[in-house]
């Protein structure tokens, strides 16, 4: 019963369910053994918190972001505040990916595709805010 909810709801949530699992399966590549920041588009994640850092991030925020989908589609409504607070948090986290692309690419002089792909991830996510807004009723047009 609880995976009929819960396949129901994600049929409308699914560009969150979307930004979710790719920034868990994001923090994931970064914690698979390997020098994935040797790269020269990464030098600016490196600065920041390191390959380690920015995976655990990732992967914990991404993962906790799954759990409240699924919390919220087995609960009805009880998890949209924790849906609201790991969207926003990854919008920032997509935000921030992209501007340390760019910065890499800036660096490089080679202009990569993940700048435009987790730019675009990055205005979802802002658009998923907006709609969990809407299904909290936040909006007031009286």
């Amino acid at each position: 019963m609880i995976l009929v909810h819960v396949r129901r709801k994600a049929r409308k949530r699914a560009s969150e369910w979307f930004c979710a699992i790719n920034l868990a399966l994001f923090g994931l590549t970064l914690l698979a053994p390997g020098a994935l920041f040797s790269a020269p588009a990464y030098a600016a994640f490196e600065a920041v918190l390191g390959e380690a850092g920015t995976g655990v991030l990732a992967l914990g925020l991404g993962l906790v972001w799954v759990g409240g989908l699924v919390v919220n589609g087995a609960r009805q409504g009880l998890t949209s505040t924790v849906r609201a607070t790991c969207c926003f948090a990854g919008a920032i986290v997509y935000g921030l990916i992209t501007a340390a692309y760019l910065i890499g690419a800036m660096g490089s002089g080679v202009l990569t595709p993940p700048v435009a792909g987790n730019g675009a991830i990055t205005i979802l996510a802002l658009c998923c805010l907006y709609w969990i807004g809407e299904e909290k009723g936040c909006r007031n047009d009286a």
